[in-house]
């Protein structure tokens, strides 16, 4: 027994050596400089002491010498300054929070940092009137003697006078084209995903608006592809649509270059983006750069048109040469086939001949369609081909999709098999071993969605499953 911990306090010396030598050789600079984190703390911890309400004293620590603040119609040049307003918040205001939205900060601990965010305030005061104030912020922050402080702070009520202040910071940089501050608010980590809330467009919108396409291409290098298609919920427009409303010939070339790009999306009205051109009143012809974007897209849908005979047999499915081509993606088109390979579009469509010879021409199983992001075992699941889905739990990669939840909504191929009531393709994969207690992004497993949909053949399958 002794001998056991004898031997149980040799190790925790030897962690805790460890430890320590590890905590010496930690990065210096990392381990003493302020990062964005620190800098999100600082901010949160701000607006926390004003949700409980704390003493002064607690706020004055936050501010450096000398002050320069200033709220809608009230600058404050002192703590004595600041110290007054605070009095009347403490008088008046019975209760209140802040919501912070779009946070968004750039800079380093040597130069200092720029905090841009939306605050929601809610409140009630003393008279039991409930407030409810939108305002946007700007903060910058340096390090004093080891301490984080507000040099500059600025609240901007939100209105006319300031239209911008629902754009994030990323979002302004790229509608510019200042390219640095793009790379390092990236690199600070500001959302690249973040939609504004007037409009519902992204940040590529805006750059696609600027026109820098050198900014773009740095969107796109840090995973903006993903949403190079996405329409604005206000007017339904992409990037495309957006590059060539602003006239953009060179934005619209390198989108149109992208792997992913789909031209042929509408908007609200029924408009591709290469119809958008047209003569402005009050002329006879079109704007030189109008003609140019013509010029463009007749190009381009040349080149495709070309490309898709060269590739494909005449249903724009099926690849001319099988053995080179099996897993080639389809180009956006109008099929409903965009960016599938011709396995996922058989698997969905039910074309048994042709699924069998595309495995053996080495069809892989993994392979994604847009935009659902689905493979084959979902496409046959969703759509109730039994034959296909025989076929796939025959395939030597079976044990590597038969689980694969789509990213959209977390079903499996069992749930899609189930969603549609499709019991004979459910039952396929249940007998190939599937794992049917998965939960999907609404906590529901396969049996949950059965029992909600009320197929009772499934749900009296699925109970016996052990």
């Amino acid at each position: 027994m002794k001998k056991t911990n004898k031997l149980i306090w040799m190790i925790i010396a030897f962690v805790i050596i460890s430890i320590n030598t590890n905590a010496q050789s930690y990065d210096k600079k990392a381990k003493e400089e302020n990062s964005p984190n620190d800098v999100y703390a600082f901010i949160y911890n701000w607006f926390s002491g004003f949700d409980h309400q704390k003493d002064l004293n607690y706020f004055t620590k936050f501010i450096a010498k000398p002050v320069n603040m200033e709220f809608p119609g009230q600058p404050i040049k002192s703590i004595s300054d600041f110290a007054d307003w605070y009095k009347w918040i403490q008088e008046n205001i019975e209760w209140n929070s802040h919501a912070l939205t779009n946070v968004q900060i750039s800079g380093n601990d040597t130069q200092g940092w720029i905090a841009s965010y939306n605050v929601l305030w809610k409140a009630k005061d003393i008279k039991e009137k409930n407030i409810i104030l939108n305002v946007h912020q700007e903060l910058e922050i340096k390090r004093i003697k080891d301490q984080l402080k507000i040099t500059k702070h600025r609240v901007y009520e939100r209105g006319n006078n300031h239209q911008d202040t629902h754009m994030t910071a990323l979002m302004k940089a790229a509608g510019v084209g200042n390219i640095e501050k793009v790379k390092s608010l990236i690199k600070s980590g500001a959302n690249i995903f973040e939609l504004d809330p007037i409009t519902g467009s992204s940040v590529v919108h805006f750059a696609a608006q600027g026109g820098n396409v050198a900014v773009m291409k740095v969107l796109i290098e840090n995973g903006a592809e993903s949403i190079i298609n996405l329409q604005a919920a206000s007017n339904s427009f992409t990037p495309l649509m957006w590059a060539t409303w602003y006239q953009n010939t060179e934005m619209i070339k390198y989108l149109l270059s992208l792997k992913h790009i789909n031209a042929n999306l509408t908007d609200q009205f029924g408009r591709r983006a290469d119809q958008f051109p047209a003569i402005a009143k009050g002329y006879k012809d079109y704007h030189p750069i109008d003609k140019e974007i013509i010029s463009i897209y007749k190009n381009y849908y040349a080149k495709y048109s070309a490309y898709v005979q060269n590739k494909f047999e005449d249903d724009r499915i099926r690849p001319k040469n099988l053995a080179k081509d099996v897993n080639l993606q389809i180009p956006n088109n109008e099929i409903g086939a965009g960016q599938h390979t011709a396995a996922l579009v058989a698997a969905r469509d039910n074309k048994i001949n042709l699924f069998k010879e595309l495995i053996k021409n080495g069809a892989i199983m993994t392979a994604e369609g847009e935009y659902m992001k689905a493979i084959v075992a979902h496409k046959a699941a969703y759509m109730g081909n039994p034959e296909i889905m025989k076929l796939i739990v025959k395939h030597a990669d079976f044990n590597k999709i038969k689980n694969a939840q789509g990213p959209t909504n977390g079903y499996t191929p069992l749930h899609d098999a189930i969603w549609h009531g499709h019991t004979e393709t459910a039952r396929i994969l249940i007998d190939a071993g599937v794992n049917t207690k998965l939960k999907a992004w609404d906590g529901m497993t396969p049996l949950d969605l059965a029992k909600k949909l009320k197929y009772k053949k499934i749900i009296k399958m699925m109970q016996n499953v052990k």
